[in-house]
């Protein structure tokens, strides 16, 4: 069986500095060839000439050259649209099986250029189809998502909620669409990683600091984070706030977000000292950072499946997550993390000073929020589930 998995051509693969599609589409073409899947990894190579093949850690890449668009409004959903356009073209020539969308506008241009017999599989990973108030960009994504995976052959859902929006909002047949959630490199991420060189970089020690991981933007909740920091800060005098992740709107852009200053001032103003960011961060300083926290939290008011609580739970540190989107597939309240109600900063700060003043509760989440982690989502479980559906469509 031979499978093309197509990522959004914006990042480059593998990821080094963030990028949840690409770690996806990267991780899984690993370990699908583990299981015997000739799964080859399409990245866009921009004004490149030949195609390029990169053979890493197991994942084979194929750079298709694609030449830039010269659109220069919505540069992004260009770009993505171009790099689908010019993969559909190459992977018309090629003789594959399965080719596996996993963005709006590449896999709406790998929909509508398809003219090979080959079946056609698209994940969403787009935490905003629960949300039912959403702007006019998020709506022009959702028609144009919905035509990608009612034109599938198969979609996956990263969760449960997932699952029934885009049946329910755009129409998606559910007998055709599979909840398989996100996966995580167990043996990579992992308790015990010890650095003193890098944590004293930022004046940190271990357990000495709360962290969150992810772009500084509105839709992940910084802010509440922020405030709910703010109220326990002064009964937590020995705990910091790291905030792990790029203050940029997007991965193209060079300067930090209006949203992402405001913060960055706040946190100045309000928390002298308390609050480290640490910009992007490669990932084997992530492991660094998740490895050695006090706990983890995400205060996403949109997800649709987080790496980075995968990530962080494997680490062995226990976490606290919002009800949002597919946090609560993950974590169950008080067995392996503690959840609180999405947008309540006050709840979270009420469940981040139980967990920083309760070390027995910390040690039976923590060795549980591995446990659930090795068990349901390591790439090997992940890998085998979606070649069953590939097994499915083309038999």
């Amino acid at each position: 069986m031979r499978v093309a998995l197509v990522s959004s051509g914006l990042v480059p693969l593998p990821p080094i500095k963030g990028g949840a599609v690409e770690e996806y589409v990267y991780q899984l073409s690993r370990h699908l060839r583990k299981l015997g899947v000739d799964a080859v990894a399409i990245d866009a190579k921009w004004n490149g000439i030949d195609v390029e093949t990169d053979n890493l850690n197991g994942a084979e890449i194929l750079r298709i050259p694609v030449r830039p668009p010269t659109l220069n409004i919505k540069r992004n959903i260009a770009m993505e649209f171009q790099f689908g356009k010019t993969a559909s073209k190459y992977l018309n020539k090629e003789d594959f099986d399965v080719v596996h969308a996993n963005t709006a506008w590449a896999g709406f241009a790998l929909a509508i250029n398809r003219k090979r017999p080959h079946s056609f599989v698209y994940t969403c990973h787009n935490g905003l189809w629960p949300e039912d108030k959403v702007h006019l960009g998020e709506r022009v994504v959702r028609l144009v998502e919905g035509f990608t995976m009612r034109a599938s052959n198969a979609v996956v859902a990263l969760n449960k909620t997932m699952y029934r929006t885009i049946v329910e909002k755009a129409g998606v047949n559910g007998d055709k669409a599979v909840i398989i959630p996100n996966g995580v490199d167990v043996d990579y991420f992992k308790p015990g990683l010890r650095n003193g060189e890098f944590l004293s970089k930022f004046n940190l020690e271990v357990g000495n600091y709360i962290l969150f991981v992810g772009r500084v933007s509105p839709e992940k909740g910084v802010h509440l984070l922020l405030k709910a920091f703010s109220h326990i800060a002064q009964e937590s005098v020995h705990v910091k706030l790291v905030i792990a992740g790029p203050l940029t709107s997007s991965y193209s852009a060079s300067e930090a977000s209006p949203y992402a200053r405001a913060i960055v001032e706040y946190a100045k103003r309000r928390l002298p000292g308390r609050v480290i960011f640490t910009g992007s961060a490669v990932k084997d300083e992530l492991r660094v950072l998740y490895s050695n926290a006090h706990l983890f939290v995400l205060p996403s008011l949109a997800e649709a499946f987080p790496m980075v609580l995968l990530e962080a739970m494997a680490s062995g540190t226990p976490p606290i997550g919002s009800t949002a989107g597919g946090i609560p597939d993950v974590i169950t309240d008080g067995v392996n993390g503690l959840l609180f109600k999405k947008w309540d900063w006050k709840d979270l700060a009420t469940k981040m000073l139980t967990l920083i003043n309760d070390e027995t509760l910390r040690s039976k989440l923590a060795a549980k929020a591995r446990e659930t982690v090795v068990e349901k989502y390591s790439w090997q479980v992940v890998a085998s589930r979606i070649k069953h559906i590939y097994d499915r469509i083309i038999t």
